[in-house]
């Protein structure tokens, strides 16, 4: 972004240089004389100084910010890590086996050795393996 703006300031000069050799009447504003005209090699040679100082810029970065892009992509990996571990169908006999098969009647929970016959419905049902 920094050097499209400079990119921009070089051609803004180049444009006010223009415009301030003529005036509206096409003869030349009294004054100081303009300075050199910009050539296609001064041009040339300004756009590649800022692109030598952007990546100066760039590899003077520390590390850590260049890697925050693969910090925010493992993030995804996580969050599909963790739905794909949630949409796993469960073993019966382990602690998550009810997580798709209520142990309740109504408002009443039912837990503990209590919950035994509902281990036996949720495999029945496939809710468990």
């Amino acid at each position: 972004m920094k050097m499209v703006c400079k990119l921009v300031t070089v051609a803004g000069l180049w444009l006010a240089a223009q415009a301030g050799a003529l005036a509206l009447d096409g003869a030349p504003l009294p004054g100081p004389e303009p300075g050199p005209q910009l050539t296609q090699s001064m041009i040339r040679d300004a756009v590649r100084a800022v692109l030598a100082e952007e990546a100066q810029v760039r590899d003077a970065q520390p590390q850590a910010a260049m890697q925050q892009v693969t910090i925010r992509a493992d993030r995804k990996y996580e969050q599909f890590s963790a739905v794909f571990a949630e949409a796993k169908v469960p073993d019966c006999l382990h602690a998550d086996g009810l997580k798709r098969q209520p142990t309740g009647i109504g408002p009443l929970a039912i837990g503990g050795v209590y919950a035994l016959p509902f281990v036996a419905i949720a495999k029945l049902r496939g809710k468990c393996h």
